[in-house]
């Protein structure tokens, strides 16, 4: 089997899962994604990750994108380290800046050319890859293997976990208002870090709690406490990584109402459009069909395990089929 590692610079539960389960070496340079200072942060990235290089002399390497910039070194230095690079590109590396960077889109096609192999999460996105000149692979979050922590007690009758990095594609504003129109009846605890988006905790709804950042096992904890979860996105192709989670620890959740999200994630859930009454609307019929949609989402965990497993099998030997390089620095 080739030498592999796995290389990222941030910290990405996909990145842990996967790396296990294709026994690749893992490097997580997370104090890279750190640094503000871009000529900083970009210098030392690579600095760092050529001392992983000749460190292990791999013959197979994995890399996160983003970061745009590893990705791209990689892709570049291919040939001349002797080494096979497949690129496990999210949305964002696809898509930088939500395609309004003309540069950055540059960059994101001349990776996914470059690369021996670009992972993907769903069709949509190996066609984007295929129509940029590159080489996709479809292979889902594997769902992740989450520790039993006891719940917590929470205040409300219902309680909702809303994962939430306020990013540009999630209509968290929404989230509050549908929480305002149904009052106390649900409550709604919010992750992420809202001081970015400059929210005053005070501004949202009695019924709604701004936890901030969580770690790791806080998160966890309010995953097991909950009723149900929710994790949205505007993007078409995007599987959400909150709803990996909530299929680990059996809960139902409401997603957005996308081809992607309802073709993988096809039971357990309640699907979205994104206004604020629509959203209120999805809430109550969770609420009305909970006991169904939990035995769903258990249902859901096995089926999911088998799929993932037989990807990975044909994942390993399309692997194997990759023209081999000449091994070390």
């Amino acid at each position: 089997m080739d030498k592999r590692i796995w290389i990222t610079w941030e910290n990405q539960r996909r990145n842990r899962e996967l790396s296990r389960a294709l026994n690749a070496g893992f490097y997580e340079l997370k104090e890279i994604d750190r640094i503000k200072n871009p000529v900083k942060k970009y210098a030392l990235g690579i600095l760092k990750t050529i001392r992983v290089l000749l460190m292990e002399q791999p013959s197979l390497v994995f890399c996160q994108n983003p970061s745009l910039i590893l990705s791209a070194f990689l892709t570049t230095i291919r040939k001349f380290g002797r080494f096979k690079v497949v690129v496990d590109a999210h949305n964002a590396g696809l898509f930088p800046m939500e395609g309004r960077s003309y540069l950055l889109g540059i960059l994101s096609r001349y990776i996914q050319r470059n690369a021996d192999l670009v992972l993907v999460t769903n069709q949509g996105l190996q066609e984007h890859v295929e129509k940029n000149g590159g080489r996709a692979f479809i292979l889902p979050d594997k769902i992740p293997a989450i520790p039993m922590r006891p719940p917590r007690k929470l205040s409300g009758g219902f309680n909702l976990l809303f994962i939430c990095s306020y990013g540009q594609d999630e209509p968290y504003e929404q989230v509050f208002e549908a929480a305002r129109r149904l009052g106390m009846k649900v409550h709604v605890y919010v992750t992420g870090n809202h001081s970015k988006k400059n929210i005053d905790p005070s501004s949202v709804p009695e019924n709604v709690t701004l936890l901030g950042y969580v770690s790791e096992n806080e998160y966890v904890e309010m995953l097991y406490s909950v009723d149900a979860t929710i994790d949205l996105t505007t993007r078409e192709n995007c599987l959400v990584c909150g709803a990996y989670e909530a299929v680990a620890v059996g809960k139902p959740q409401i997603l957005s109402d996308t081809n992607a999200l309802r073709g993988y994630f096809r039971k357990g859930a309640v699907y979205t459009a994104h206004t604020t009454q629509a959203i209120a609307d999805s809430i109550i019929e969770l609420v009305s069909e909970k006991d169904r949609l939990k035995k769903e989402a258990m249902e859901l965990k096995p089926l999911l395990q088998d799929e993932w497993e037989k990807r990975r099998l044909d994942l390993e030997r399309l692997l194997e089929s990759l023209p081999h390089s000449m091994h070390g620095i």
